[in-house]
């Protein structure tokens, strides 16, 4: 186990982990107290509970079960395992976190659609009547990740 977390792979374990904790814990605050009501705590964010049968903002939602079901289960477990083997290979702890990042992500909305059969979305950020699409921690974890390992490589 000691070869096996260490140096950058520890820092992807570590951010996986806070991930998922957040995400989960976000999840269920939201349940409890933003299932009946909504809140705008800023004039382009809005807080309201939803529940997401597709993938990341919606995606794939309208697919039939048959499809939909296995990809989107079958999808955070290859997430999981190309990240960690990225990770592992790279040894730069910034792409180990961004690996992290992703992971956690993938395995926040696995839970969900595991033992809830959908995701809790509550994050809905908008300009007037604009809104983008719902997202929780999980998918804004993902989408941070890809984002800096954009900037990250593109600077290299």
């Amino acid at each position: 186990m000691g070869k096996i977390l260490r140096g950058s792979s520890l820092i992807y374990v570590y951010t996986l982990i806070t991930v998922v904790l957040l995400d989960l814990s976000t999840k269920k605050l939201a349940e409890v107290y933003l299932s009946e009501r909504s809140y705008e705590p800023l004039p382009f964010l809005k807080l309201f509970l939803i529940h997401n049968r597709g993938a990341a903002f919606g995606l794939f939602a309208d697919l039939p079960d048959i499809i939909r079901v296995p990809l989107l289960l079958i999808t955070p477990l290859v997430a999981l395992l190309i990240t960690y083997l990225y990770s592992r290979r790279s040894e730069n702890p910034k792409v180990a976190l961004a690996m992290g990042l992703i992971a956690g992500g993938a395995l926040g909305n696995l839970y969900d659609r595991l033992f809830l059969g959908e995701v809790r979305d509550f994050i809905h950020l908008h300009v007037g009547d604009l809104y983008w699409p719902a997202f929780n921690l999980a998918d804004a974890s993902i989408t941070m990740a890809i984002l800096f390992l954009l900037l990250h490589y593109i600077r290299k």
